[in-house]
């Protein structure tokens, strides 16, 4: 194949449409590498493959004809789920500034305000993933992970812990909103590649949302020790250490993810974990 008057993305694919190599800005009249396993080739303007994110290991769909009716109507259904989730965060929220309206106690209850209207408005906003992962395993893993610490509920009265967990909460609610900065539309529910990021606190760790929420419903929980609580806080550290696992392996496939591990090496807790 041979790049023509102008520079060319060449991605080689295989039977299942899976990309085996791409190469970016073929320069004109530069013949490309012999791909052995490439049963077909997509020649894009120069510069899609960053714009899209396509990477060895990646699924290429081919619409058919008749395709940008099946878009739309995909485009229709995500921006449903979205509205779906944005209000059920627009909901918890409301339940916990009720909460703090009534008893007065804003310095364990607004965190969580803060925390789900920040959720909220990423979820309208979001955008769409170029590769999202099928297995139902990583679904119901990132469902469970969204979703378990919006059950923490507020006791009668605040623990004796209570003057841990606030500071443990703002630092939540402060490490989450500069990892929202970093990360900006790019949220998901599910292991997906939405694009690298690198930037902001994910130089520090790989998954500083997941470590900001774990950090959140700890010192929630020092401040309201239920049994049930404790019991959400556990299940919700295991289950988001499992999702930033799930992740990490569905965007393996990502050369400037390897690269990006390389560099990062530490996946929730610096220096230790």
């Amino acid at each position: 194949m041979l790049g023509m008057r102008y520079p060319l993305d060449v991605v080689f694919l295989d039977d299942e449409l899976v990309v085996v190599r791409a190469i970016s800005g073929l320069a004109p009249g530069r013949v490309s590498p012999r791909i052995t396993r490439a049963t077909s080739a997509l020649e894009l303007p120069a510069g899609t493959l960053e714009r899209a994110g396509l990477a060895e290991g990646g699924r290429v769909a081919i619409a058919p004809e008749g395709a940008p009716a099946g878009r739309a109507w995909s485009g229709l259904a995500t921006a449903a789920c979205n509205l779906v989730l944005a209000g059920l965060f627009a909901l918890l929220a409301a339940v916990h500034l009720n909460a703090a309206l009534r008893t007065g106690r804003w310095a364990t209850l607004l965190p969580m305000v803060v925390q789900e209207g920040i959720l909220l408005a990423l979820f309208l906003t979001r955008r769409r993933p170029m590769v999202s992962s099928s297995r139902p395993l990583d679904w119901a893993v990132g469902m469970v992970g969204m979703f378990l610490p919006l059950f923490l509920r507020p006791g009668d009265d605040p623990g004796p812990l209570v003057g841990l967990g606030r500071p443990l909460q703002i630092a939540g609610v402060l490490a989450g909103s500069l990892a929202v900065l970093s990360l900006g539309r790019s949220i998901g529910v599910v292991a997906a590649n939405r694009g690298v990021k690198a930037g902001g606190l994910y130089r520090v760790v790989r998954h500083p949302l997941y470590a900001a929420q774990m950090l959140g419903s700890i010192g929630y929980a020092a401040s309201y020790p239920t049994a049930w609580n404790i019991l959400i806080t556990l299940a919700s550290v295991v289950t988001l250490n499992v999702r930033a696992i799930v992740e990490e392996r569905l965007l393996g496939s990502d050369p400037s993810y390897r690269d990006y591990l390389g560099r990062t090496r530490w996946r929730l807790i610096p220096f230790v974990y």
